[in-house]
């Protein structure tokens, strides 16, 4: 027999409030991607509405990518057990342009990275790491503002902060119990200068204890 789990549905739940009820019901994670405040503040006010026919508290909905969001927003979508995953893409432009990232690590609500950077395609991690580390996009322009984090948050958003969000208590860590997934680097992400860090490759990735690609 073949297992198959699934996370929830997203990346746009879709079906309005009855489509919320129906995933709540059923007791699934929902996941919907906001692209502007406009659209994050319409996704907090109805799981409001939702949370008070069905609770949600225990079932981790997220809300990804947000550009736009402010301390209240994240006040509530903290009071619903709601959580964000933030990350958008080093090709943007503008003035502060992307997550409030700074805020939000000051906040007691879940977040962890989101990699596809709203540009609904995959993009290489280490250029999304480099503009939330540096605020720069890939042209060198400053576009986040004071909202920039040190090297250290921006992995731990990338890894650890990951567990809550697919219910998996064994990843993202070292630490005895944990799957052993191992990326050696081809140099120092915390020492490097930064226009490096979009540069960084992995040349030994360890998945599982099982080694899964070696340049070396």
């Amino acid at each position: 027999m073949i297992q198959i789990k699934t996370g929830g549905i997203g990346e746009f739940t879709g079906g309005g409030l009855d489509g919320l009820r129906a995933i709540a019901r059923a007791g699934w994670r929902g996941e919907d991607h906001s692209l502007s405040l406009q659209n994050a503040t319409q996704l907090i006010e109805a799981r409001e509405t939702i949370n008070k026919e069905i609770p949600i508290g225990n079932l981790r909905w997220i809300i990804s990518h947000i550009p736009g969001f402010t301390r209240e927003l994240a006040d509530r979508a903290n009071a619903l057990g709601v959580g964000v995953l933030v990350g958008w893409g080093p090709t943007r432009t503008g003035t502060n342009v992307g997550p409030p990232y700074r805020m939000l690590m000051g906040h007691p609500i879940k977040k962890a990275f989101h990699s596809d950077g709203g540009d609904i395609t995959v993009i290489n991690p280490w250029l999304n790491f480099s503009t939330m580390v540096t605020g720069k996009n890939l042209q060198g322009q400053s576009i986040l503002g004071d909202q920039m984090l040190t090297r250290q948050e921006t992995l731990w958003l990338a890894t650890a902060a990951t567990k809550w969000f697919i219910w998996e208590d064994d990843l993202g860590s070292i630490e005895v119990g944990n799957q052993g997934d191992v990326a050696v680097l081809d140099r120092d992400y915390f020492t490097v200068p930064d226009e490096e860090i979009k540069r960084v490759r992995s040349v030994m990735t360890v998945v599982g204890g099982k080694l899964v690609h070696s340049e070396l």
